[in-house]
């Protein structure tokens, strides 16, 4: 009867768990950010405590004609649930709102960066369904606001202007500027290692090496990559696993 109990734990929780990471997945995380923002630990996390624990303690609690075994049940739930929550709000405050163009790179700002920081139901209200939205952040024209949003993040440590979304404007505004600024391929190609998994990526792609914009891309999970966008389309094709920054010094020791 105990094993019968913990199964139907077990595929209730499985079911739960599915269907949600399905829909965090797809929306939450589309294209590369599951690799950019942080999924995979979190998931794993969630998956570990409702479908390994949660199930095995209720196997080692569960004893037939037991005092009190309902309220136990109970508990048990009430903790899963408490875990499930937890880690699901965890994993919605990581991922990515805004996908931001700033000076020359992508920055990722995920929901818990945005500043100034939203409500819990004005974050449930806008960025809930929500996949990330690609913007370019835009200094602001006028004198004052400028240099007051200068002075807050030089002296007194508030968020830059990737995390302000009051400064963003659709990316697609800007398509032809910013495809502009990407990376020169000819200081990628310049690197051996670089050049292949370039030739490498377009290839999967059935693509040629130009037909690619090269950005830096600084992700969720402290890990610098290049990402690549189509130059027509504007759109997300992949990430390559390339350093831009030690790239830039290698290619600097190289020139000396």
């Amino acid at each position: 009867m105990k094993i019968k109990i913990a199964l139907r734990n077990l595929y209730i929780s499985q079911a739960i768990i599915f269907v949600f990471l399905i829909f965090a997945y797809f929306s939450w995380f589309p294209h590369s950010f599951t690799q950019l923002g942080g999924f995979y630990k979190t998931a794993w996390m969630l998956i570990f405590v409702d479908l390994v624990l949660g199930p095995l303690l209720v196997f080692l609690v569960y004893k037939e004609n037991k005092k009190y075994l309902k309220f136990d049940i109970n508990v048990l739930l009430s903790i899963q649930l408490i875990a499930f929550i937890f880690g699901a709000y965890s994993l919605f405050l990581k991922h990515p709102a805004y996908a931001v163009f700033s000076i020359d790179r992508f920055v990722l700002t995920n929901v818990s960066n945005i500043y100034p920081r939203p409500s819990w139901s004005e974050q449930l209200n806008s960025y809930f369904f929500s996949s990330p939205n690609f913007v370019v952040a835009n200094l602001p024209k006028e004198i004052k606001e400028h240099n007051d949003l200068m002075l807050d993040v030089v002296f007194k440590g508030q968020p830059d202007i990737d995390s302000r979304p009051k400064y963003f404007t659709p990316l697609n505004q800007h398509a032809k500027t910013v495809m502009e600024k990407g990376i020169n391929i000819y200081h990628l190609i310049s690197n051996n290692q670089a050049e292949q998994k370039l030739r490498m990526f377009s290839k999967k792609h059935n693509g040629n090496i130009d037909d690619y914009a090269y950005f830096p891309m600084s992700g969720n999970n402290k890990k610098d990559v290049i990402w690549a966008f189509d130059r027509k389309t504007a759109k997300p094709v992949g990430i390559i696993d390339i350093n831009p920054w030690k790239l830039k010094v290698a290619l600097n020791l190289e020139k000396k």
